[in-house]
């Protein structure tokens, strides 16, 4: 579900709450125009109902790249342990039965990586673990 006000479209996402995505390239050129006419910053905001501080961005993203398209949103950052995709999985292939500490401990002392999201990385490489069916049994009384 989508919603758009004052040149802004707002998606919503329920499972993750609102989430808000850029200023439609039409407002951003008529923002630029208007910088570029010599008007001020502040005069700006008001007249396209936006913050002084979106203003400066645009105007210093147009002189620094001479384009209004807004960056990437989202989704860019990589993990710290993509690079040892394979070393993850070698260990896991010569021993099985490693635990996520285990492997975040090896990674800290051999990779000089310290990942608290190590489960995310294994599961973007699709490695499961298994349930340990004795462990989950309950004990005699």
């Amino acid at each position: 579900m989508s919603l758009s006000f004052s040149g802004e479209v707002i998606r919503l996402l329920p499972e993750q709450g609102v989430v808000l995505k850029a200023y439609q390239e039409d407002l951003r050129k008529r923002i630029i125009a208007a910088k570029e006419s010599g008007q001020s910053g502040a005069l700006v905001a008001r007249r396209y109902n936006v913050t002084v501080r979106t203003v400066e961005r645009y105007w210093k993203r147009y002189v620094e790249t001479d384009s209004v398209q807004p960056g990437r949103l989202g989704g860019y950052r990589t993990s710290k342990l993509a690079a040892h995709d394979g070393t993850l999985l070698r260990w896991i292939r010569e021993k099985p039965d490693l635990t996520l500490v285990e492997l975040q401990r090896r990674c800290a002392e051999e990779l000089q990586v310290s990942v608290n999201a190590l489960w995310y990385r294994l599961e973007k490489l699709s490695v499961s673990f298994k349930k340990n069916d004795a462990r989950r049994r309950t004990r005699p009384a």
